[in-house]
């Protein structure tokens, strides 16, 4: 036999007007009933309202609480419906698993990404809209509880956020989501539109034999550390002349700059970790007023290339250790930093990361992140950290005011 009955969902809705909640709210303290959970929320001028009631301590019968609130629903001009719970019931509604999944598209991207969502048996408990002016950045917060496979779920949205070219995230609902403070950012074709080995190469006259190699180690395919020492060692002897024309050339991706000012303004703690060179990461430091700089070290004798990398070479591994110790040097939880790559030497590192986003990437990466995100389209990483876009157009104005 089924538990006393004595929780009641009611839902409202119709024409949204001040002084809704207050009337319905007055009603339930008059007759000691307990709101148990609430949501509201308006599209355009029309409202949606529920409250999850617990009517065991009532001091009139469950009828005559509804009959007020029918009463009141209608001078109000509403509609309202409810539904009877046992406790049992309400225990199991309250033991979600919930994910939120953000995207940045049209009505055709809500359909596919919405039947997949179906198929997975994710059921969708809200959505949002996170722009104002059109449907670009959407918010649906799902329930996995029925899911048999995150991971297959997580793939197929990811999957089809590429396949419609539009930027996706699935995170976990929780406190640290929207409290991230820490971002490590990979350099090359991430931060910077340019591989810079690649350059190189081309002023040493080794291009291919360097790109071949490259192209290897980002797929995973051969050790990056053995990929690195291979690659230094044909660009034996290229001047530092050639480097400070490099330097000089070096073109942030679109988007870098304005994410940067804008999580600096903030107060986030910012900096590179990359597999490519200090020499640049350095310059990168200090024109985008950066906190710190993990990179390689060249060996440079008499203004030239030795061929050779000073001290240990930072690859996927490391990459990750220096999360995991710059995190823990600036007293930050592992689950407020921010990760963004673009190939499999930072697998590792967007894996440590609270939050991994894979910038343009190889599909091996992407199953490692928690956020796919396209070429020229950085600037979406603010609404993923939670920073609407009134905060964005107030910290432009500051900018023109300075």
């Amino acid at each position: 036999m089924d538990d006393k009955k004595d929780f009641v969902l009611v839902t409202v809705s119709g024409p949204d007007q001040p002084g809704i909640t207050a009337a319905f709210s007055r009603i339930l303290v008059d007759n000691q009933v307990e709101v148990v959970d609430i949501e509201q929320a308006s599209l355009q001028d029309f409202l949606g309202l529920s409250f999850l009631l617990d009517m065991s301590g009532a001091k009139q019968s469950k009828d005559g609480v509804l009959k007020d609130l029918l009463f009141e629903a209608s001078r109000l001009g509403l509609t309202l419906n409810f539904r009877l719970y046992s406790e049992s019931e309400v225990k199991a509604r309250n033991n979600k698993n919930l994910f939120v999944l953000t995207y940045f598209g049209d009505t055709r991207a809500l359909a596919e990404i919405s039947t997949i969502l179906a198929e997975e048996k994710a059921n969708i408990e809200m959505i949002s809209n996170l722009t104002r002016h059109c449907a670009m950045c959407v918010e649906l917060t799902i329930n996995v509880n029925q899911v048999e496979s995150l991971s297959r779920l997580k793939s197929r949205v990811i999957a089809k956020s590429h396949e419609l070219n539009i930027d996706l995230a699935l995170q976990k609902m929780e406190a640290y989501r929207k409290n991230k403070r820490l971002v490590f950012f990979d350099m090359d074709s991430t931060l910077i539109e340019m591989e810079i080995i690649d350059e190189m190469a081309k002023r040493r006259g080794v291009f291919q034999e360097v790109s071949r190699i490259t192209e290897k180690a980002m797929r995973g395919d051969i050790d990056f550390e053995e990929s690195l020492t291979q690659r230094v060692a044909l660009l034996k002897g290229l001047e530092i002349e050639e480097l400070e024309k490099i330097k000089e050339s070096m073109k942030l991706s679109e988007g870098a700059d304005e994410l940067v000012a804008t999580l600096k303004r903030l107060g986030f703690t910012l900096g590179v970790v990359s597999g490519g060179f200090l020499y640049f990461a350095d310059y990168l430091k200090e024109k985008l007023n950066l906190d710190f700089a993990y990179a390689n070290r060249l060996e440079l004798k008499e203004g030239r290339l030795t061929g050779r990398v000073m001290g240990t070479i930072i690859d996927n591994a490391y990459k990750a250790k220096i999360v995991h110790q710059v995190s823990h040097e600036k007293g930050i939880l592992l689950d407020q930093t921010v990760a963004i790559g673009d190939g499999a030497n930072d697998i590792l590192m967007l894996g440590q990361a609270g939050l991994g986003i894979a910038y343009n990437a190889k599909e091996r990466l992407q199953r490692a992140a928690n956020m796919s995100l396209g070429r020229a389209r950085l600037k979406n990483i603010l609404y993923i950290l939670g920073i609407s876009e009134e905060e964005m157009d107030s910290w432009s104005v500051c900018n023109l005011d300075d």
